[in-house]
């Protein structure tokens, strides 16, 4: 495993928040459970046995500090601040999120993509689809994606040149239904 990696994997998601919200100041507790819910704004409301444990964890590692504030007629108040080591934890952890979050954004486009056409069709529709991608590459000539799926974006599919690779991704069977997908790759002309 690559440093970068390791080095990320060492702040789990409730531990970056405690980070960066530490970042910004130091705070008690209940403060900082108070600002995960603004934050969050109601998505998710952290409990006192998720953050003080992930306090103490931060705390046993150097990556926090905490002072004990005594108060008269009141509960005693445990501040958290940042540390240097916490600092550069943080950076570390910010960088390595920031490209997890990369990574989980093109997988969602790319899902996206997938299915971006589906819809019911005729068998003799489909064989007609069939029939006219394979004329095209038969014939190497553009053909118009939209022309074949109305919710294509507005690109031709240009003449193919060989090879064309077909890749069979998989194929499943749930009760009644049966799917197959396969996916057809080429270089074209330019």
């Amino acid at each position: 495993m690559s440093n970068a990696k390791s080095r990320g994997m060492k702040v789990g998601a409730v531990s970056l928040w405690l980070l960066l919200l530490l970042s910004e100041r130091p705070m008690y507790g209940y403060e900082i459970k108070r600002e995960l819910e603004k934050k969050f704004a109601g998505y998710w409301k952290p409990k006192t046995g998720t953050i003080y444990p992930a306090l103490e964890k931060l705390e046993q590692t150097g990556l926090v500090t905490s002072q004990v504030e005594f108060r008269d007629g009141a509960p005693d108040r445990k501040h958290y601040a940042l540390t240097e080591k916490g600092g550069k934890e943080l950076e570390q952890s910010m960088a390595y999120w920031t490209r997890m979050t990369e990574v989980l954004e093109n997988y969602w486009e790319a899902h996206q993509a997938i299915f971006r056409h589906k819809a019911e069709i005729s068998k003799s529709n489909l064989a007609r689809l069939f029939t006219s991608l394979g004329e095209a590459f038969k014939d190497s000539r553009t053909v118009e994606l939209v022309k074949l799926f109305p919710s294509a974006k507005k690109i031709a599919m240009k003449q193919p040149l060989e090879p064309i690779e077909l890749k069979f991704l998989y194929a499943k069977e749930n009760g009644d239904k049966q799917e197959i997908h396969i996916e057809i790759e080429w270089k074209s002309k330019k």
